[in-house]
């Protein structure tokens, strides 16, 4: 069908551009004026003779210098530039009457030899052109895809022409907000002297009707009178998804606008031919929330997403930011980018500013004039700024160790070669080729430290902790749950290493029941949350660093098709303390207090049977609540202060409810 010619037509023209560097080579270290020679040599006095191929045609003026070999300008790439990139567009071209064809290669056969470019000994200027890469850092496949979008048409016009050749004129850029979108487009525009015409829905949307769609024509027209004169010009529509969203009968405003790009946009790719070239790049945070008209070959030709920057790409931008910084000896910005997981390009310039005002703070205090950044001033601003993406959903680990957890030996260590081995040994598993486990399921009696577990192992893989209960899940809107659930998980691919945690597990993944539904034949909202979390679990297998832990204290109230291997690969039991465990958490819970000579923390241990962690910690305050109400002034808690809080709890254990556990562990064997 149509549709079905059109896609060829859009891989073909795909295919011709990536085979135009090939089928016709240009100089690409060159200024664009110097590629527009003419194929017919210049008249008049000083005019170069035709060169036969292989030889270096000398200017006269150097001949009557001396007979040296000249170095020919074209075959040294000019200094400071990318190996592959573009010229920069310094130089406004020659009007159309006096523009030079660049010269092409004949076809195999042709009785004349091919012609190569003279070029002028002018153009081997010590001069460095600036580059788009003194701005910013990363994003190397957007970058090379807004040099292709607005520089290649001007390069290659002659030859797109010989190709029948229609260049893509849309591209579109998202990805999550401070990432550095705007200041790409920004870096190239003025890397290629670019005509930029900025369109932002504050400056579009009007009260009056149609003032929004005469604003988007001036636009585009203005962008048009430009790239008449030979100027590189490009149209940047940022928010797109604020502007175009989808269209519906409730969003006639919108619905117009989107219209009258759509048909802007139709309309320069019909009169191509008599309308000069302009690249419409628009960029959002929101995909999804663009109207599916514009996304689609001959309008947004292209789709890039600009991503989380990865570790070497933060140790770019902190070189970038520090350049003009002084830094101490002591300061390691390859540790610093390491350690700052699911920072994009904003987040690593706050950093910066916020380690230097820390500088300057100290420098002033002490009378020093210098403000020099030191390894500390990096740990404050570490602590102040936190990563933008990660922002209103993550809760903040408090700095929870292991040897705050008394007992659990056993467990603790499985936890660590489950969580921190494959963030600290990555080479390990990668060498070995071992898929680390995905997902844990921690299941025993209330209280006996599950959260606090999954605290510490995010805290000791310093890694971001995203914490969803069934109390944030359950929303009166439906679908709300587990739209929150699909950005969870997708903030946490953002920002790993990272730990996804679902306290209470049983509420948000309870066992469904067998006729699917309820007696309406409708779904529930935990099914619907369950099916979701299955999705973005099973989705977990293209993903790197990403760990889902759960905590229930109903184990046999999850629907079993989470237990399964690739899902929840380890199912671990945390048991009540023991004796050897209560003592570790007394000493804990009572290391800050002020203890009596006649506490012997051992025989209360020997007492508590059946009482959780949660249990001990409430003994312990208890104990000192005693010893205030006897005397408000009393500078000690005694033996006889724990024997009366003792008498006043009871344990929240019973042996029925430990044998049920040991049950469902057996039933998993």
């Amino acid at each position: 069908g149509a549709e079905q010619r059109g896609t060829h037509r859009h891989h073909r023209r795909a295919l011709s551009l990536r085979l135009l560097p090939t089928l016709f080579p240009l100089p690409l270290s060159l200024p664009l004026s110097l590629l527009d020679q003419q194929e017919q040599q210049p008249s008049g006095p000083g005019a170069l003779a035709r060169t036969p191929p292989g030889r270096t045609r000398v200017p006269p003026a150097r001949r009557r210098r001396g007979r040296r070999d000249p170095v020919p300008c074209a075959r040294t790439p000019a200094r400071g530039l990318a190996p592959g990139a573009p010229p920069s567009l310094t130089r406004r071209p020659a009007r159309r009457s006096q523009r030079r064809a660049a010269p092409l290669r004949r076809a195999a056969g042709s009785e004349d030899p091919p012609r190569v470019p003279i070029l002028m000994e002018d153009s081997c200027s010590s001069e460095q052109p600036w580059r788009a890469e003194e701005a910013i850092a990363g994003n190397v496949r957007a970058l090379h895809a807004l040099r292709e979008l607005i520089v290649y048409p001007l390069l290659y016009s002659r030859e797109a022409q010989i190709l029948g050749l229609k260049w893509p004129r849309g591209l579109l850029l998202y990805g999550p907000p401070g990432t550095g979108k705007t200041s790409l487009v920004r870096a190239v525009v003025k890397e290629s002297s670019a005509h930029l015409t900025l369109i932002r829905p504050q400056s579009i949307h009007k009260a009056h009707a149609g003032e929004s769609e005469r604003l988007l024509r001036e636009a585009f027209s203005l962008a048009y009178s430009h790239a008449s004169s030979g100027k590189p010009s490009v149209i940047f529509i940022d928010e797109i998804d604020a502007i175009c969203p989808h269209r519906d009968s409730r969003r006639e405003h919108e619905a117009r606008i989107v219209g009258q790009l759509l048909t802007l946009m139709d309309g320069s790719n019909a009169s191509s031919k008599s309308l000069p070239h302009v690249a419409v790049v628009a960029s959002t945070n929101r995909v999804d929330g663009v109207d599916p008209a514009l996304r689609r070959p001959g309008r947004f030709d292209s789709e890039i997403e600009v991503s989380i920057p990865t570790s070497e790409e933060r140790l770019q931008i902190l070189e970038l930011h520090t350049r003009k910084l002084h830094l101490a000896n002591n300061v390691d910005l390859q540790a610093i980018a390491a350690s700052c997981n699911g920072y994009v390009g904003a987040d690593m310039e706050a950093l910066c500013r916020e380690a230097a005002m820390s500088a300057c703070r100290r420098s002033s205090m002490i009378g020093v004039g210098t403000c020099v950044i030191r390894m500390e001033d990096w740990e404050y601003a570490r602590s102040e700024v936190r990563p933008s993406i990660t922002r209103g959903i993550t809760k903040e680990v408090s700095k929870v160790s292991w040897e705050d957890i008394g007992g659990l030996k056993d467990l603790k260590k499985k936890l660590q070669q489950a969580v921190e081995w494959p963030v600290k040994h990555a080479d390990a598993f990668a060498r070995l080729r071992i898929s680390p486990v995905r997902g844990i399921l921690l299941h025993g009696p209330p209280g006996c430290s599950k959260t606090t577990l999954a605290m510490a192992a995010a805290h000791a893989a310093q890694a971001a902790f995203f914490s969803l209960s069934g109390a944030e899940l359950y929303s009166k809107y439906v679908g709300e749950g587990e739209a929150l659930l699909r950005r969870t998980f997708q903030k946490a691919r953002h920002s790993a290493p990272s730990v996804i945690f679902f306290d209470e597990a049983d509420a948000i993944a309870p066992r469904r029941s067998s006729h699917g539904g309820n007696a309406h034949g409708n779904v529930s909202v935990g099914e619907r949350l369950l099916s979701t979390l299955l999705t973005e679990m099973d989705g977990l297998e293209l993903a790197t660093g990403i760990l889902v832990l759960a905590a229930t204290n109903r184990p046999h109230a999850i629907d079993p098709a989470l237990r399964r291997p690739g899902r929840f690969d380890l199912v671990l039991y945390v048991p009540p303390p023991d004796m050897e465990a209560r003592c570790e958490i007394l000493q804990i819970h009572t290391r800050h207090m002020k203890l009596g000579d006649d506490v012997d923390l051992r025989q209360i241990a020997e007492i508590t049977d059946l009482f959780t962690g949660a249990d001990l910690e409430g003994l312990c305050r208890e104990a000192g609540m005693v010893a205030l109400r006897e005397d408000i002034s009393a500078a000690s808690v005694s033996g006889r202060h724990f024997r009366i809080a003792k008498a006043s709890l009871r344990p929240s254990l019973t042996r029925s409810q430990i044998e049920e556990y040991h049950s469902f562990m057996k039933s998993l064997r």
